[in-house]
C-alpha cells in the first residue's frame, strides 16, 4: 500500500545549509530518499535564521540533481503535477519574515524568482510586522498588515504558527484568502503558547485554512510524548469539525527531540497505520496526511 504524505514544515534545509551534508540523502530527519517512499508525496522546507538567498539556493540545486526525482514547485497546481509524474514534490517556506528583511520589495521577488511558496509572518520572537505567541503577544502592525495583503495577492500562503494570538485575529480579520498554521499543536489537550486554542482552530477551519500536527514533545505532551500523544492532538482537531482542516507539519530537524517511535519521515507510516486502527476511514485519513494541505494551500494561492 503506497501511503501519501504532504508535510507543511521541516527545517531540514537549514541544517543541511549550517551542518553540511545534501538533501538527498543524509542523517538529519528529513531526505529525498526517504521522502521518496510515500507516493504521492510533497515537503515544505522552511528557511530560518536567515540567509535566504543562499539556502534557496541550495533547494534548487538539490532538486535539479535528484534527476527528476524531486521537482522544486510554486503552487498546489505544480504539486500536482509533479506527483503524477512520480516526483516528490519540493516547496519553499520562509520562517520569520525577518528572513527576507520583512521587506514587501523582496518577498515579491522570492515569490517571483524562487517560488516561495508559504510565510510564516514571525519566529519566536517580535519583529517588524507583529507579537510573537512566545514573545510580547503584540498585534499585526501597519506592516504587517501590509504584508499579509501582499501575500494573499501575489500568491503566498500566511503562516500563523509562530504568531501571537493578538496577530492571529488581526490576520483573518483581514484576509480574504484561508491561512493556516503549519506546525501547531491543540492548546485544548496541551496548554502551551504555541498551541491553538479550540477558537483559534475553528476560525481556521471555518476560513478554509488549517493546522499541521507538530511532534514536537513539548507541544504533545508533559514530560515526554508518543504516538499516543500525537492521535489525542489529532483527534482533537478533528472533533472540532477539521476532517478538512487538519494535515501534517511535523517541524522535523527544527526539533531537537521526536515522539516515541517517530524520529523522521521514514516512520510517518506508522502514524498512518494508527489512525486505520482506531477506524477512521482511509479517505480521511489520506486527507490527513495529503489532500486537507494540498487543498489549502490551493485556496490560499
Amino acid at each position: 500500500m503506497k501511503i501519501p504524505l504532504f508535510d507543511a514544515h521541516c527545517d531540514t534545509l537549514t541544517a543541511v545549509h549550517e551542518h553540511g551534508g545534501g538533501l538527498f540523502e543524509n542523517g538529519f530527519m528529513v531526505d529525498f530518499a526517504r521522502l521518496g517512499r510515500f507516493s504521492p508525496a510533497a515537503q515544505v522546507f522552511a528557511m530560518w535564521n536567515g540567509e535566504y538567498e543562499a539556502k534557496a539556493a541550495l533547494l534548487k540545486r538539490e532538486c535539479a540533481a535528484s534527476g527528476g526525482r524531486v521537482r522544486l514547485c510554486r503552487s498546489a497546481a505544480e504539486v500536482r503535477e509533479a506527483n503524477a509524474a512520480g516526483s516528490a514534490a519540493a516547496l519553499i517556506s520562509v520562517e520569520g519574515a525577518e528572513g527576507l528583511g520583512c521587506d514587501p520589495a523582496r518577498l515579491r521577488q522570492a515569490r517571483e524568482r524562487d517560488g516561495l511558496a508559504m510565510l510564516g509572518l514571525c519566529w519566536n520572537y517580535d519583529n517588524a510586522l507583529c507579537g510573537a505567541a512566545m514573545a510580547s503577544g503584540a498585534g499585526l502592525t501597519p506592516l504587517g498588515l501590509e504584508f499579509v495583503r501582499e501575500c494573499q495577492r501575489i500568491g503566498v500562503a500566511v503562516d500563523l504558527s509562530h504568531a501571537s494570538e493578538r496577530a492571529f485575529w488581526d490576520t483573518l480579520e483581514a484576509a480574504e484568502k484561508p491561512v493556516l498554521a503549519s506546525h501547531s499543536d491543540s492548546a485544548s489537550v496541551r496548554t502551551c503558547a504555541r498551541n491553538l486554542s479550540d477558537g483559534q482552530f475553528e476560525a481556521l477551519a471555518r476560513a478554509g485554512g488549517g493546522a499541521g500536527i507538530n511532534l514536537c514533545p513539548y507541544f504533545l505532551a508533559e514530560g515526554g510524548a508518543g504516538l499516543a500523544d500525537v492521535l489525542r492532538h489529532i483527534e482533537r482537531f478533528l472533533a472540532l469539525g477539521g476532517e478538512r482542516a487538519v494535515f501534517l507539519g511535523a517541524d522535523f530537524d527544527g526539533i531537537d527531540e521526536t515522539p516515541e517511535g517517530l524520529s523522521g519521515v521514514q516512520d510517518m507510516a506508522k502514524l498512518y497505520d494508527a489512525l486505520l486502527r482506531l477506524n477512521y476511514p482511509e479517505t480521511l485519513v489520506r486527507s490527513i496526511f495529503y489532500d486537507n494541505l494540498l487543498n489549502i494551500l490551493e485556496a490560499a494561492q
